[in-house]
């Protein structure tokens, strides 16, 4: 009997032993979400940035696990040591939309000498401007680089992310690396890369693979491929588990180098919302000729080739399709039309009568 009562309160103690573990655990646990969560929340404070941009939705977008959205992505050429105080351009700029009912995240590149409206830009005469695409950003930041690329394209950005170089270089040490497979082979500030090679990179590597263009076969258009195998890399590293229980490094990195208009909910939804959509992508690119005005080079894009990409997006964004006439016309598309150089988009086809 005696036996019983002590197997008894041995039982006890050991369940209680047991108990106080599994309390301290689930408090140890529950303080570090919980500073996860306050760290997390007081970094997306500091690195929100509202935009006043001309808004092209009909309605209020929310994030939600079935509505469509659309984001821009700006790789800003600052924040290096070396041009720590540049007013800084958009080199690198990505376009995309994430639809939650396809699983599919689709990016194009625009090409950052793109002939395109300064839209908010103030000329003496009052007469709208026009320039590369890349300065939107040098003359208005990112609200009119948003705009820009608005009028460009015509279809609504709902949200932005902007990295400067240092940036990048910080994200990816933080991430502890990104593995890319080098489309070719070539040699960039003192960086080598092999084709067909799989490799991890540091930051400063990273950073050298998506920014070479000169000795690129495809020019810039090649670099934007490199740019996007880049951004793919760094968000499937940082969705894994692995980076997220190392969350520390990469959120002081954020602080320093990233803007977005991203709140921290709409982060949070969009982690649980479009988690799925961001592992598949789909990219294109903006195409287009040279050309030169005043002995300076851009990238004339088509307006045949602008609406076949704005359509492509409105698609994932389930927007409805839109026209030739619902394509802006710069001066020089005006000019190519008079000359003949390019079809009038609006010129009725003769053999229909």
């Amino acid at each position: 009997m005696e036996e019983k009562r002590s197997e008894s309160l041995r039982k006890k103690r050991r369940n209680r032993k047991i108990l106080y573990v599994v309390i301290g655990i689930f408090l140890i646990g529950y303080t570090l979400f919980w500073k996860a969560y306050n760290d997390l929340n007081q970094t997306s404070n500091n690195i929100f940035n509202r935009l006043n941009t001309n808004n092209k939705r009909e309605s209020e977008i929310v994030i939600e696990a079935t509505q469509p959205i659309s984001f821009a992505f700006l790789g800003v050429d600052n924040g290096s040591v070396d041009r720590a105080d540049a007013v800084g351009r958009s080199d690198a700029i990505l376009i995309g939309t994430v639809n939650p009912k396809t699983r599919t995240t689709t990016l194009v590149s625009i090409p950052r000498d793109t002939y395109a409206l300064m839209v908010g830009y103030e000329t003496y005469e009052g007469m709208e401007y026009y320039d590369k695409l890349t300065h939107a950003y040098a003359f208005g930041d990112a609200e009119m680089a948003i705009d820009s690329i608005q009028e460009l394209i015509n279809i609504p950005i709902d949200y932005y992310v902007e990295v400067n170089m240092q940036g990048l270089i910080d994200i990816v040490d933080a991430l502890g690396g990104v593995e890319v497979k080098s489309p070719l082979t070539f040699d960039y500030q003192g960086n080598y890369f092999k084709k067909g090679e799989t490799r991890t990179l540091n930051g400063k590597e990273a950073l050298a693979f998506s920014r070479m263009r000169k000795t690129d076969p495809e020019g810039d258009f090649g670099r934007q491929k490199r740019e996007k195998i880049v951004i793919k890399a760094i968000m499937d590293k940082a969705l894994s588990l692995k980076s997220i229980s190392n969350y520390e490094p990469i959120l002081e990195t954020l602080e320093d180098n990233v803007k977005t208009n991203l709140t921290f909910k709409d982060m949070t939804d969009m982690f649980f919302s479009y988690n799925k959509s961001l592992e598949n992508f789909e990219t294109e690119n903006l195409v287009g000729e040279e050309l030169w005005l005043d002995d300076l080079y851009y990238l004339y894009a088509y307006p045949e080739d602008r609406l076949e990409i704005s359509n492509l997006l409105r698609k994932e964004l389930e927007l409805e399709e839109i026209s030739m006439d619902d394509i802006s016309l710069s001066d020089v598309d005006y000019y190519n039309i008079e000359t003949g150089y390019i079809e009038d988009p609006w010129e009725e086809d003769s053999s229909e009568y």
